[in-house]
């Protein structure tokens, strides 16, 4: 008489039951699935309709955040130029094709997505914020609106509005908070800034001396040294925030910086990109200084345009639109590189690039708006 072992043994191979992770307690597949890098989650959120809701759930995040694999998320706002297409601006995140180790833009699925033209965003934490900008109507008035972008679930949520309407004004983010600077000319030293401190959800309002600074246009503003500085375009001039009085900076810095055509700050080193070259600020010689190593990059960069420099995890990503002919419909391509960041003794800094990727390609004249990164 065979034993019930013998007869498991003799049966077929395609009759035993297979164990798939699928068939895992719910908390046994997060604990997978926080472990895997979420470069993969677009790919393996087509598994099936459980990994899809688990993907999406707050509850894997969590569990990322327990096990210390949070990441860096690179995100991507493009806006096609075509009339004729129905969904002419979308957000994007960067993904790992499957099947291979190129990566891609992925469109994402973005309910109550905000619609103010020339909004500007920050990242704080696994939020992106919509801040400001024009309204879509027929009176193009400019909005107090701001739109937060949860990158765990991609739902957009109001937040706290401004207190006054804002256009053409920038934005930077520092521990938590979102400094908001500028607009329009019916601003005064009492509401020219406002900072929106994530955690609390509320609004503040700094003041600030004179009204030079009110009357200046076309701004951007970053969070650097330890402080906030503050370039007016129009006026040529670069303030910062020095003991409660905004004060002119040196010459380099506000040279340098008036040049760039994209710009961020990585562990308090500001970087800057001017033409094909990228150039960082050396505090102790207050001079701009070549970011070496990058020759190969440097060549790729000529002649492109619409080039964005982000803090991608410590490392700087580097997103460049290309336009394949000349000919319409003209064909874009989007591009990633990845240059990590090496301090060496002699106070240099050198760039290393440690990858390039086409990441987009359309047959639609495309651009890119927003470039940023978040931490999930």
């Amino acid at each position: 008489m065979c034993t019930s072992t013998a007869m498991n043994e003799e049966e077929p191979p395609s009759k035993r039951r297979r164990m798939t992770i699928l068939m895992l307690p719910d908390d046994v597949v997060l604990n997978c699935l926080a472990r895997v890098s979420r470069l993969y989650y677009p790919t393996l959120s087509l598994v099936s309709k459980k990994f899809r809701s688990l993907l999406s759930s707050k509850e894997v995040y969590q569990t990322r955040t327990l096990l210390g694999r949070t990441e860096s998320c690179l995100y991507v706002f493009l806006r096609h130029a075509s009339p004729s297409n129905s969904n002419p601006q979308r957000w994007f995140t960067l993904s790992r094709r499957p099947n291979s180790s190129k990566r891609i833009l992925v469109p994402i699925s973005s309910p109550n997505f905000p619609s103010a033209r020339w909004s500007k965003v920050a990242a704080v934490g696994p939020n992106i914020y919509s801040i400001g900008g024009l309204e879509h109507n027929m009176s193009s008035k400019a909005s107090s609106n701001v739109m937060a972008m949860d990158c765990r679930s991609h739902t957009w949520c109001e937040a706290p509005s401004m207190h006054v309407a804002r256009e053409f004004h920038s934005v930077c983010v520092f521990d938590g908070k979102i400094y908001v600077t500028g607009a329009n000319e019916n601003l005064d030293s009492t509401n020219w800034m406002g900072v929106f401190d994530t955690n609390t959800r509320t609004w503040e309002y700094l003041q600030i001396p004179g009204k030079e600074l009110c009357r200046a246009s076309q701004l951007e503003s970053v969070w650097y040294e330890g402080t906030l500085y503050v370039r007016s375009e129009k006026k040529n001039v670069t303030y910062k925030l020095h003991k409660g009085r905004w004060r002119k900076v040196d010459y380099a810095m506000n040279y340098g910086w008036g040049r760039s055509s994209s710009y961020c700050v990585i562990e308090n080193v500001f970087y800057h990109n001017f033409g094909t070259t990228i150039y960082w600020f050396d505090s102790q010689k207050r001079s701009w200084q070549i970011l070496k190593g990058l020759e190969s990059l440097c060549k790729s960069l000529c002649n492109k345009s619409a080039k964005y420099l982000v803090d991608y995890g410590g490392k700087i990503a580097v997103l460049w639109q290309d336009y394949v002919s000349v000919k319409f419909p003209r064909e874009t391509s989007i591009w990633c590189a990845e240059i990590a960041i090496e301090k060496r003794e002699n106070g240099e800094i050198w760039g290393m690039l440690e990858r390039v990727d086409i990441v987009f390609t359309t047959d639609k004249p495309s651009s890119l708006v927003h470039a940023l990164a978040t931490t999930v």
